[in-house]
């Protein structure tokens, strides 16, 4: 008997061990997914809360001049106003052309704006649909802005913004010479020496077309 046991020992040792490594599995893929859920929430959260702010400011300013963009328009140092018009700061960390574009019909459409400029393109570094989307972006806020449109690229990288630069034909493209130094270490967000140019460069774009 206690040598039948010896010999079924290494067996139910295992046996256990399999049985925990397969709770414990299931628990790690619960918690991943469980995680990914809170980031998605989060992230969803901050764009339906950044949407709220802008429609809000939108709903209080008669014919503002409205800067669509990511999260380094959210991030810049705008202007409160120019040429006497109130700037409103409608960049969304996050957001793709493509959801400028709709971001632009729920929030801008009812009530249009005296001027939009688009500052967007850091989400969509490598896209092979860029110029086409931006090409569209354009087309759809036309009709809500009462002045002519002014854009600016926030891609990145040089093929992204070629792309838009394309795409934004007819259209005031402003490409500002950023100072060196001016991207913070992930690459994509601007540093205040990016921003000291960039800002500048946008704000006289937009007050050449107030006339």
């Amino acid at each position: 008997m206690v040598g039948l046991m010896k010999r079924a020992l290494p067996w139910i040792v295992a046996a256990v061990a399999l049985i925990g490594f397969g709770a414990s599995f299931s628990e790690l893929q619960r918690v991943r997914a469980r995680f990914g859920e809170v980031t998605s929430h989060k992230f969803h959260d901050h764009a339906e809360v950044r949407e709220f702010i802008i429609r809000a400011a939108l709903a209080e300013t008669r014919q503002p001049i409205v800067v669509i963009g990511d999260s380094v328009a959210e991030m810049a140092p705008l202007p409160r106003q120019i040429c006497g018009r109130s700037v409103i700061n409608a960049g969304v960390g996050g957001m793709t052309i493509r959801e400028a574009k709709r971001l632009a019909a729920r929030a801008i459409g009812e009530r249009g704006a005296f001027m939009v400029a688009l500052a967007i393109g850091a989400n969509d570094a490598g896209s092979q649909t860029a110029r086409q989307d931006f090409a569209e972006l354009i087309e759809a806020v036309k009709p809500l802005s009462a002045r002519p449109l002014v854009a600016i690229s926030t891609a990145p990288d040089a093929q992204t913004s070629q792309q838009i630069g394309e795409a934004a034909s007819g259209v005031l493209f402003v490409d500002p010479l950023l100072p060196p130094g001016s991207k913070m270490p992930d690459g994509i967000h601007f540093t205040a020496a990016a921003y000291s140019a960039w800002v500048p460069a946008l704000e006289a774009a937009i007050a050449k077309l107030c006339g």
